[in-house]
């Protein structure tokens, strides 16, 4: 009873120091997971758990972007606590992305590269988007096409060419991440550019930008004049 009177007071002590500011400005990674944690085992300690955890996936980041299924293979936790901070983890990425395509005009670079980030916030696997716009360069949509592992993602050209049939668009521009890495493209990523340029040209449906959001940012391959090189 004195062990879980002390758990007890120390969650307490935790809530009254979150609640001081109403931010984790004052915490430490493995603090904001114990606290997390508390959802997760309703007494108990959770610090030591907390530290277990971010000691196997290195930060509190890529704890909670683990799959469901490496965070119940560590050992560390059960299904239902990996459930739980995979809510969390979903709940932040909903909350944090704008899933308005209103009025985005795709010459207005800047606000589009800001929804591009926002659509790949947290996404620790390397995914691949399409977007489709209307002939006064308004976004009408997106769509995923293919996702893959942390370090890469095969791109069938005919899902590619199927998708956009699809979608009856001329006028389309796609965007992949690199979830660990620069968002400057690899030599992959300009070689499978022009591949789709050439291949859709001739059906007269136009790539007007590849988009690749990496660790620093988000890189417009038109803006490294890539694309207007392979337009020649």
């Amino acid at each position: 009873m004195e062990v879980e009177n002390l758990h007890d007071g120390h969650r307490a002590r935790m809530r009254s120091k979150f609640a001081k500011n109403m931010n984790f400005s004052n915490f430490e990674e493995h603090e904001i997971l114990e606290m997390l944690l508390f959802y997760c085992y309703p007494r108990g300690n959770t610090n030591q758990t907390a530290h277990r955890l971010i000691n196997r996936f290195g930060s509190l980041s890529s704890v909670l972007s683990a799959s469901y299924e490496e965070l119940v293979e560590s050992k560390i936790i059960g299904e239902n606590p990996a459930l739980s901070l995979k809510f969390f983890y979903a709940l932040n990425i909903y909350l944090h992305v704008d899933k308005t395509t209103d009025e985005i005009d795709i010459r207005d670079i800047p606000r589009l590269k800001d929804f591009i980030g926002d659509l790949f916030y947290g996404i620790s696997y390397e995914q691949f988007k399409l977007f489709f716009t209307d002939n006064s360069y308004i976004l009408k949509n997106h769509m995923d096409i293919q996702t893959g592992s942390s370090q890469a993602v095969e791109i069938s050209l005919r899902n590619v060419t199927k998708a956009i049939l699809n979608s009856g668009a001329n006028y389309f521009f796609i965007a992949h991440n690199h979830p660990n890495s620069s968002s400057l493209p690899s030599d992959e990523d300009i070689l499978l550019t022009k591949k789709i340029i050439t291949h859709l040209r001739s059906m007269d449906i136009h790539l007007l930008d590849h988009f690749i959001a990496g660790n620093d940012g988000i890189t417009s391959m038109r803006q490294l004049g890539l694309i207007y090189d392979f337009e020649k």
